[in-house]
């Protein structure tokens, strides 16, 4: 029986620069708590902080992982992360080739 693809995560993540970004990603992926970690290095973000509208150049990071990982993830990125609230979000898979679905499961376990 096919398991059900529900259980993949992919979570996104923005960092101030690709140094950070790749330094996320590999202990993530080291720590096997993301099979893999995309960087998208130039991104502009607009948001209010701290009763401010600011923009800024950031790195978009893709994580994929699984729901039971993504605890061991997010704390991963929080400890090598240099923003006080980092974005961190999880979005369910909610389909996707099966073999890349099972390799994220093989590869996070």
């Amino acid at each position: 029986m096919e398991r059900e693809s529900h259980d993949i995560l992919v979570v996104m993540v923005t960092a101030p620069n690709q140094e950070e970004a790749a330094r996320i990603a590999d202990q993530a992926v080291r720590s096997r708590h993301a099979a893999c970690a995309t960087t998208i290095p130039a991104a502009r973000s607009t948001y209010w902080w701290e009763g401010q509208v600011v923009s800024e150049q950031e790195t978009v990071l893709l994580m994929k992982t699984t729901a039971d990982r993504f605890p061991l993830l997010q704390d991963t990125i929080r400890k090598v992360h240099s923003y006080k609230v980092p974005e961190i979000i999880a979005l369910p898979v909610t389909d996707g080739l099966p073999q890349y679905l099972e390799w994220v499961r093989t590869e996070t376990s």
